[in-house]
């Protein structure tokens, strides 16, 4: 399993939510892989897993997303509950609040 990072250079959202990710995957233990969308490999990837806006951060399992967040939903909190509810160790309270 691991966090996958699609972003693109004239992205300021994506410049914005990085070191957020890179903290993400500090935490969770996680290997990351930043994805360049305008290069071949990125693309490749990005379509083959359905990513289609940037920043996308997904949790991958093999060939399987888990999990995705777009844009400013990218928050350690929101990685929090989504990891949790999707590897099935969430509990009502770790909902992030609104």
């Amino acid at each position: 399993m691991k966090l996958m990072f699609f972003h693109a250079p004239w992205c300021g959202v994506c410049h914005e939510k990085a070191p957020v990710v890179d903290e993400i995957a500090r935490t969770m233990a996680l290997p990351l892989e930043v994805l360049d969308i305008e290069e071949e490999d990125g693309q490749t990837k990005a379509m083959g897993l359905r990513i289609k806006t940037v920043p996308t951060l997904a949790l991958v399992d093999g060939d399987r997303v888990r999990f995705r967040l777009v844009g400013t939903m990218i928050t350690p909190e929101n990685v929090t509950h989504l990891a949790g509810v999707s590897l099935g160790t969430a509990r009502p309270d770790d909902a992030p609040s609104a």
